[in-house]
């Protein structure tokens, strides 16, 4: 029988902490569509760390050798 991962959140505050950026940064991400958030409350926002990795891998694509400068 195969497990399924059980999805991990974290607050837009950890996720800034792990990138080295401003929470707003995150939260701009979030309102423009780059990072995929959800929202629980009116003020509590999670994010999947898989969406993390995510948006990691393919801001890193979008810099790489390769990419388009």
């Amino acid at each position: 029988m195969a497990t399924t991962k059980k999805p991990t959140y974290v607050p837009p505050s950890r996720v800034a902490e792990d990138l080295g950026v401003d929470a707003r940064t995150v939260r701009r991400w979030i309102s423009e569509g780059r990072l995929t958030a959800v929202r629980l409350s009116a003020r509590c926002i999670r994010i999947d760390t898989a969406e993390v990795d995510r948006f990691v891998s393919q801001a890193a694509r979008n810099i790489g050798p390769n990419s388009a400068a």
